[in-house]
């Protein structure tokens, strides 16, 4: 082999020794990377095997003791014998299902509320059950809110108080100046109407009057009387003025008499039916809070729990409960996420509370509207979700089987990699010291024939 061709191979073994070991290094650099893969692998891992999920126990139809995973759906189904618990968030707002949010928006009171939950109230007789529903019906209660809007109408009306101004025009007052006019001229009128009857009484006993003179001085002091007893408070006014009106006796007579309005006539209709109601309940010795018994009691107490959380103390429909402000609707994918509440508890992102479980009084703040009702006894307290007995906490067997196939996947893959590296190697080695074996053939080969060539030459 000439010295050239010597040269050339002995280059070219050079370079591929050397992309040899380049490409040995680049699979060491590798298999380094496999083992922290590995290493990664095995921390999630453990990881998994230390986490826990929070549980919620509930009990069967039997009374035995069931864990579910802890979920606002699960803690928001009702169920009997099980304590009733509410998420809410930095605002204070309880966050609700969008279904009890709907039916919360749907009702105007706490009965229709309940309705909607198929609980029904069931009076303790059919009379009472008939009256009470009469009562609440859209005639009756018709009748009872036009009065009260009559009532307000006064209260906001302006009155001529019977003096002009410098341009001639009537000085309006309002409701309440007016009432202080009328009670002041109602006292002196009663007072007035008695100093008369007491004198018309000693005419009579002196034979100076008739009795029939009597009778009309006794009447006027009786309606004196009744004007000035509508002018004893504000609200007695206020309903007097609601209830009568003057009305001309005839077109153009310039005559007046006072008349029961319409509004007044019509409401009488609800007070009389109020007034057996009462007598039935008086007849009953109880209250009239306690003249019914719900289809369902549990359940009913729970959703009133519920209603007086979002709504407030009243059983009516509250204006924050109009405006949404004690409540907010929760994403559905999120009530019924294990990982979300849990999360969101243990980092306090939301809070918890328990309804407690004290007698509740109802107290019925007007006796003309027995339906209206203030929910008294009834509290939410927050309290701490590790503190709960209803809350456990065990491994989170599904976590851990997820972690353990997916550290057998990464495991396999790594275990292949590396296997194939170390075929790689092995393939490597063996080329690399044919490659060394031939270089130092050749380089021996080429010293000879430099060797031979000086010789030559000398």
């Amino acid at each position: 082999m000439g010295i050239s061709a010597s040269q050339a191979r002995l280059l070219t073994i050079t370079a591929r020794l050397t992309s040899n070991e380049y490409e040995s290094q680049q699979i060491s650099n590798a298999k380094m990377r496999l083992a922290t893969q590995s290493e990664q692998a095995s921390s999630d891992y453990i990881s998994a095997l230390n986490t826990t999920q929070l549980l919620f126990t509930t009990y069967d139809a039997s009374g035995s003791a069931v864990n579910e995973n802890l979920t606002a759906n699960v803690l928001y189904q009702y169920a009997d014998m099980k304590n009733q618990y509410a998420i809410t968030n930095a605002s204070g707002q309880i966050m609700v299902s969008s279904q009890d949010a709907y039916n919360f928006e749907k009702a105007e009171n706490l009965d229709e509320f309940l309705g909607l939950y198929g609980i029904t109230k069931e009076y303790k007789t059919e009379s009472l059950q008939a009256n009470m529903e009469a009562l609440a019906g859209d005639g009756y209660q018709g009748y009872y809110q036009d009065w009260l809007t009559a009532i307000d109408n006064v209260r906001q009306q302006e009155f001529d108080s019977g003096q002009t101004d410098a341009t001639g025009q009537p000085i309006m007052i309002s409701s309440d100046e007016a009432y202080q006019i009328s009670k002041y001229n109602a006292k002196i009128a009663y007072d007035n109407a008695i100093a008369y009857y007491d004198d018309i009484q000693i005419k009579f006993e002196a034979g100076v009057v008739t009795e029939n003179v009597v009778k009309q001085a006794q009447a006027a002091l009786a309606e004196a009387k009744a004007d000035y007893a509508a002018t004893i408070t504000y609200d007695d006014w206020l309903q007097s003025q609601a209830a009568y009106e003057m009305v001309e006796t005839s077109p153009g007579s310039g005559m007046y008499e006072k008349q029961e309005t319409e509004v007044y006539k019509n409401v009488q209709q609800y007070f009389a039916l109020l007034e057996e109601v009462v007598a039935e309940a008086e007849d009953l010795g109880t209250t009239m809070d306690d003249l019914f018994v719900y289809s369902d009691e549990s359940k009913a107490r729970w959703y009133t729990n519920l209603w007086y959380r979002m709504n407030g103390e009243s059983s009516d429909k509250s204006a924050q409960g109009a405006n949404g402000t004690n409540y907010t609707v929760l994403d559905s994918k999120l009530a019924s996420s294990s990982q979300w509440i849990q999360d969101s508890l243990t980092q306090g992102i939301i809070s918890l509370e328990v309804a407690a479980y004290e007698e509740a009084t109802d107290l019925i703040p007007d006796q003309n509207n027995p339906s209206s009702v203030i929910l008294k006894g009834i509290s939410w307290n927050s309290t701490i979700y590790s503190s709960c007995p209803d809350f456990t906490q065990s491994d989170n067997e599904a976590a851990i089987a997820k972690a353990e196939a997916e550290y057998e996947k990464k495991n396999n893959e790594i275990n292949a990699k590396d296997q194939k590296y170390e075929n790689k190697i092995k393939t490597l080695d063996t080329e690399h010291t044919a490659l060394q074996t031939e270089y130092e053939s050749v380089q021996s080969a080429m010293n000879k024939n430099i060797e031979r060539s000086f010789k030559a030459f000398s």
